[in-house]
């Protein structure tokens, strides 16, 4: 249920769900300390688990706390490139990046790209997911152009290991656009949009409605790089096609006509 539709009685009713949800596992860490110890592998999953409740109910300083120790154990124990400690690294680089810390964040992620390159190769999803995860975070941090010469490596990757087809490729082409304009590289930016949405056309065809977005997004672009009559001629195609697939009257139909009449 979303959260502004609640009244506020059931906001907080599902606040002390969680919060006891919470003390539950707080209670099974301390049993599992109690019967493994505090460095069992079952014990450092538990730890990870309540580390995740607590990020998710916005504590992510104590999350951060947790997955300190958990990583600190796991490297000392199981050894820097386990696959439990490179679960670990990655926990506490997102919490570190929702916290906001988005230096300690890329530093972690730095470090669990090159292992994971190094022990699952170039073209395992957990590479491709670390890379892609290291280019929100420079972005996140100011750091535009580190986060495009990943991005485009990123492309590139999934180009060859999932095909052109796949949806997270299209993903990929959208996230180096979006990244290529913010730094004003805008021609740039709008040729990755060009064969977004031609992608888009071809893969979902040319009625579907995220090939239809694609072509509103780079109408936009068109007109934000004062590419006039460009944008000008995309905005009337994808008026006539609105107006075929939904009719005129349709709010997409109007609201795409209404761009078209202000220019």
């Amino acid at each position: 249920m979303d959260e502004q539709a609640q009244g506020p009685q059931d906001q907080e009713a599902v606040k002390d769900v969680i919060a006891k949800a919470i003390e539950r596992q707080e209670r099974q860490v301390d049993e599992h300390v109690a019967a493994f110890g505090p460095e069992h592998v079952e014990t450092l999953t538990m730890r990870s688990e309540l580390a995740y409740s607590y990020w998710q109910s916005g504590r992510s300083e104590d999350a951060i706390a947790i997955e300190e120790e958990v990583l600190e154990i796991s490297e000392r124990t199981l050894g820097a490139d386990s696959p439990a400690t490179l679960r670990s690294r990655v926990n506490l680089a997102a919490s570190y990046w929702s916290a906001g810390r988005y230096e300690e964040a890329i530093h972690i992620e730095e470090e669990v790209l090159v292992a994971t390159e190094r022990v699952l190769g170039l073209d395992h999803l957990d590479t491709l997911t670390a890379r892609s995860n290291l280019s929100f975070s420079y972005a996140s941090a100011g750091r535009t152009e580190d986060a495009i010469v990943v991005l485009r490596q990123v492309l590139e990757d999934r180009i060859r290991v999932m095909g052109p087809d796949d949806g997270e490729t299209m993903d990929a082409r959208s996230n180096l656009a979006s990244t290529l304009w913010s730094a004003d590289h805008h021609d740039e930016s709008i040729a990755v949009e060009e064969d977004l949405t031609r992608e888009a056309a071809r893969i979902l065809g040319p009625d579907h409605e995220d090939a239809l977005t694609a072509r509103r997004d780079l109408a936009s672009a068109y007109r934000a790089a004062g590419r006039t009559e460009e944008a000008r001629a995309a905005q009337q195609a994808l008026v006539a096609d609105r107006e075929r697939i939904f009719g005129p009257e349709h709010p997409a139909t109007v609201g795409a006509q209404k761009i078209l009449d202000d220019g």
